[in-house]
């Protein structure tokens, strides 16, 4: 009976030290990964940190010049809407008087060529 458990003890001893060559043989591959991946992530966050920084001074850069697009836009509005008051009170002050000077110079012309025709009427009659 010892014999037999001598032999199961020798068999599992034998399984444990091929379980754990097995091991080892697939652990060091994976450790080098590891390593690797690491100093690729290491790598990325240098290299990462000032793209984004940039990205940050470009975004603000960005902002202020939409800012200041906006304050144009803006004061271009005020302009526009000041010039359509000067040429809304240019168009009173002009127009009317030219209406005005053309009436009265139609309603003249007028009164003279029936005063004219009048005077031949008379001088015929």
């Amino acid at each position: 009976m010892n014999s037999s458990l001598e032999i199961v003890g020798l068999v599992a001893i034998i399984l444990i030290s091929a379980f754990a060559i097995v091991a080892i043989i697939v652990a060091i591959p994976l450790f080098r990964l590891l390593n690797r991946v690491r100093h690729l992530a290491g790598k990325l966050n240098d290299s990462l940190i000032p793209v984004v920084e940039k990205m940050n001074t470009t975004v603000s850069n960005l902002n202020t010049e939409v800012g200041s697009i906006a304050d144009l836009t803006r004061s271009i509005s005020s302009i526009v809407e000041q010039l359509e008051k000067v040429i809304k009170l240019a168009r009173v002050l002009v127009t009317s008087p030219v209406i005005k000077i053309i009436s009265g110079t139609a309603g003249l012309i007028s009164g003279l060529s029936k005063e004219t025709v009048s005077d031949d009427n008379e001088e015929k009659d």
